[in-house]
C-alpha cells in the first residue's frame, strides 16, 4: 500500500513541475547596443539600431580579427520605416532572423530633423520600448543619425562603444536625465552632439566620430549647438571640466594650458527690488602642464598674472553660453529651476509664467576663483 501512495505522489507531482517554456536562447537574440532615429517622408520615423556580429569580433573559437567577412565590419545596421518607433522595430524585425532586445542599448543617438521638429515622442519611446533601459545615454546627430552607426573607428570594433565611452567623459546626459530637464520647472535640456569626422584634416572617409558642440534645447525643440568657447563654458557651469584641460593667451602666440582636476560651481542668489539676481561663484583649480612662455609660477607676481588670465578666460566661457541661451529665452543652467526648489511660493507668484521674457534681463555675475597647485616644470619669472 506504500508502495502505491508513492507511486501516486510521484506522478502528480511529475505534473506539477514547469519547465522552461519561455526560454531564450543566446543564439536566437540580437543584441542591440546603438539606436538612431530620423525623420523620414510623410511625418515617418527612420528607425535604426547596431548590432555586433560575434563571429566577425574575434576571439575564441572565431577566426575573425576586426572585420566582418563581408568587409563592412564587425556589426550590423538594420532600418525600418513606420509611424512610430515601435512600427518601425517591427519592419526591422522581419528582416532579421534573431529577436531584437534593447537590454543592452548603450547609446540612442537623435538626428538633427527630428531634434528641430521636437524629441518629446522619441524620448518618450525609450521608455516605453520593451526591456529598453533609461540610463541609456543620449546623443544629438549633426545631421542624419543613421550615420553615426555606420561609422567604423579605428579604435573600437563598432561605433556605438566609441559614443559610449565619449559620452561618459562629456556630460554623461541619459534619457533619464533628458526627461526629467524637459520636464522641470525653469530648465532647459542641453544633450552632447556628436558627429562624423576624419582622424587628420586631409582625411575624407569620416570613419570616426567627433563630439565637441552641445545642442542647447528650448522646450523639446533644438534652438542652437553651442561654439567652442560655449561648449567650455557648459562643462564649467556642470562641473564637467575634471581632468580635462584649459587654455589661455599669456603672450602674443603664446599660451598655458593647465589640466583640471577641481571644478565647483555654486550659484548664489540675491532678491532686488523683487526681481531675482545670481552670482555664479566657480572654483577651479589645477596642473600647470602646457607652458609655452616658459614662466616660472613659483614668482608670486608670475603667479598672480597667470591666475588673472585663466580666471578670465574662464569668466568669457561661461558668459558667452549664459549670454546666448538667455537672449533666446533659454534656461541651460537652472536659474528658474533654482527658485522653484528653493522660493518655490514666489516662483509660483511672480516667476513662473513669464520666467522665458525674464531670462533676457536676469542679471548673472560669474565670479572665478582658479589656483594652479603645481607646474609640469620651471620657467622664468614674469614682470608686471
Amino acid at each position: 500500500m506504500k508502495a502505491i501512495r508513492l507511486s501516486l505522489s510521484c506522478i502528480v507531482s511529475i505534473f506539477l513541475l514547469t519547465g522552461c517554456w519561455d526560454r531564450s536562447e543566446i543564439n536566437d537574440i540580437a543584441f542591440v547596443v546603438a539606436t538612431a532615429v530620423d525623420k523620414g517622408e510623410k511625418n515617418k520615423f527612420l528607425f535604426s539600431l547596431q548590432v555586433p556580429l560575434p563571429s566577425s569580433m574575434g576571439g575564441a573559437g572565431s577566426s575573425g580579427g576586426g572585420g566582418g567577412t563581408s568587409g563592412e565590419g564587425p556589426y550590423l545596421v538594420a532600418q525600418g520605416t513606420g509611424g512610430n518607433e515601435r512600427q518601425a522595430m517591427e519592419e526591422i524585425q522581419t528582416k532579421l532572423s534573431r529577436r531584437v532586445y534593447l537590454g543592452h542599448r548603450r547609446v540612442h543617438v537623435i538626428g538633427e530633423s527630428i531634434a528641430k521638429a521636437g524629441i518629446k515622442k522619441t524620448l518618450n519611446a525609450v521608455f516605453t520600448q520593451p526591456r529598453s533601459r533609461i540610463s541609456t545615454f543620449l546623443l544629438i546627430s549633426k545631421g542624419d543619425a543613421v550615420k553615426l552607426l555606420k561609422t567604423q573607428p579605428r579604435m573600437e570594433q563598432y561605433s556605438g562603444e566609441g559614443m559610449r565611452e565619449m559620452s561618459k567623459n562629456s556630460l554623461n546626459m541619459t534619457a533619464r536625465d533628458a526627461l526629467q530637464d524637459l520636464y522641470r520647472e525653469g530648465k532647459d535640456m542641453i544633450i552632447p552632439m556628436i558627429n562624423t569626422a576624419g582622424t587628420t584634416k586631409t582625411d575624407k572617409s569620416k570613419k570616426e566620430v567627433q563630439m565637441q558642440s552641445f545642442a542647447v534645447f528650448k522646450e523639446d525643440k533644438l534652438a542652437f549647438s553651442t561654439n567652442k568657447d560655449e561648449s567650455a563654458g557648459v562643462l564649467w557651469l556642470f562641473e564637467k571640466m575634471v581632468k580635462k584641460s584649459t587654455s589661455f593667451p599669456v603672450a602674443k602666440n603664446e599660451q598655458l594650458s593647465v589640466q583640471i582636476f577641481e571644478n565647483q560651481t555654486k550659484p548664489q542668489l540675491t532678491i532686488v527690488d523683487g526681481k531675482p539676481t545670481f552670482q555664479l561663484n566657480i572654483k577651479a583649480a589645477g596642473v600647470l602642464f602646457e607652458n609655452e612662455p616658459n614662466y616660472r609660477i613659483e614668482d608670486p607676481k608670475t603667479y598672480r598674472f597667470i591666475i588673472r588670465k585663466m580666471e578670465s578666460q574662464i569668466k568669457k566661457e561661461v558668459e558667452g553660453i549664459l549670454t546666448h541661451a538667455h537672449s533666446q529665452g533659454i534656461d541651460v543652467f537652472g536659474f528658474g529651476w533654482y527658485l522653484f526648489k528653493y522660493h518655490h511660493q514666489e516662483w509660483n507668484q511672480q516667476w513662473k509664467n513669464d520666467w522665458r521674457n525674464t531670462l533676457p534681463n536676469l542679471k548673472v555675475t560669474v565670479k572665478v576663483d582658479a589656483d594652479i597647485q603645481r607646474s609640469a616644470s620651471a620657467g622664468i619669472v614674469e614682470k608686471e
